[in-house]
């Protein structure tokens, strides 16, 4: 538990690195739209990163990220700069003894996902990841229905979320090099589905099996994969977090999930904007249809993070620095199973 933040003060908040633009552009929106919260400034080693966001919501731009960090003004950082940057970035914030937000996925190795949790615990400061699923309404609903046991025992989970690559002009290169980004399509998308995984399930996955490749889009890295996973309790997955979504579709990425139990089922799809449960609890076979992804999950996000801030304490449903070292292992052993052709066993 961290100190509370008097609730009678503004809340500022500093913005570190823009490279996920997209993210960062929505995280701004939220916090000049949050109330009793002020977003003090953005600093990004390439200026152009954050233009939308200055332009947009007027955010005063800073040269000197510590000067910005250490501002008596700034009390949480979100951190939002090029994968292999997030452990300088959250480091530098902890270090003054800043609240951080990190845009998942937490780093691209487990060495710095590690020194990252470390030093917001050494500088007893809160490490939020930016898994925005467990934010849809309907994921929250999914996971009281599983934690309740409608479903009974757990015996399979299959989730993807399928994208296109983030290539230039629209994005900056970065995301397309194996260095910066750790990866392509899995490293990028399947860490939000083992996630929501693990949020609804309560499972920890124990071995990874993948396979990997570069095959529609040559852009340098990885654009699809399929990891296939065994859960601690003998229940198995699959996620599928390819860059498949053809260049026309009116859809920009998707996002599913099925549960399957020894008493039941559920389905969440957003393209339906539906979350679909069965259950033969309570008297025989059941099903309930709930709706919708209408909600603004980036706000809901923010503004988690942001009472997580003034309470003192990590509320749920946010995500700690532990669950974004979980979703990168899972990532990392997949990368390591396609290199191999062997089950990569996580410990």
């Amino acid at each position: 538990m961290t100190a509370t933040h008097p609730e009678s003060a503004p809340l500022g908040v500093a913005i570190l690195g823009a490279a996920h633009l997209t993210h960062a552009w929505a995280y701004a929106r939220a916090l000049t739209d949050s109330p009793d919260t002020r977003l003090i400034g953005i600093h990004d080693a390439e200026p152009e990163h954050a233009r939308w966001i200055r332009q947009d919501f007027a955010v005063p731009f800073c040269e000197d990220a510590r000067a910005l960090v250490g501002s008596p003004d700034v009390d949480a950082v979100v951190v939002c700069s090029a994968n292999a940057d997030h452990r300088m970035h959250v480091e530098l914030a902890a270090s003054l003894g800043r609240h951080v937000l990190c845009e998942k996925p937490i780093a691209t190795s487990v060495e710095d996902a590690r020194a990252i949790i470390a030093a917001c615990r050494t500088a007893e400061v809160q490490l939020h990841v930016a898994f925005v699923s467990r934010f849809l309404p309907l994921d929250a609903r999914a996971r009281e229905a599983v934690r309740g046991g409608r479903l009974g025992d757990l015996l399979g989970l299959v989730g993807g979320n399928r994208g296109r690559p983030p290539l230039p002009p629209t994005y900056p290169p970065w995301i397309t090099d194996p260095v910066a980004a750790g990866g392509g399509a899995l490293i990028d998308h399947s860490v939000h589905v083992t996630d929501v995984m693990r949020h609804v399930s309560g499972l920890e996955v124990s071995e990874v099996s993948a396979e990997v490749g570069s095959l529609l889009w040559d852009c340098g890295v990885d654009d699809v994969a399929i990891l296939s996973l065994r859960f601690e309790n003998g229940a198995v997955g699959s996620v599928d977090p390819s860059w498949s979504v053809p260049s026309d579709s009116p859809w920009d990425y998707d996002f599913y999930l099925r549960v399957v139990g020894t008493e039941g089922s559920l389905d969440i799809t957003d393209a339906a904007e539906a979350l679909h449960v069965v259950s033969s609890r309570d008297g025989g076979p059941r099903g309930v249809r709930h709706a919708s992804f209408a909600d603004d999950a980036d706000r809901a996000l923010v503004e988690g993070f942001l009472a997580s801030v003034r309470a003192g304490g990590v509320l749920e449903p946010c995500a700690t620095g532990e669950d974004g070292l979980r979703a990168l292992e899972i990532a990392l052993a997949g990368y390591r199973s396609s290199t191999s052709g062997s089950v990569a066993v996580l410990r």
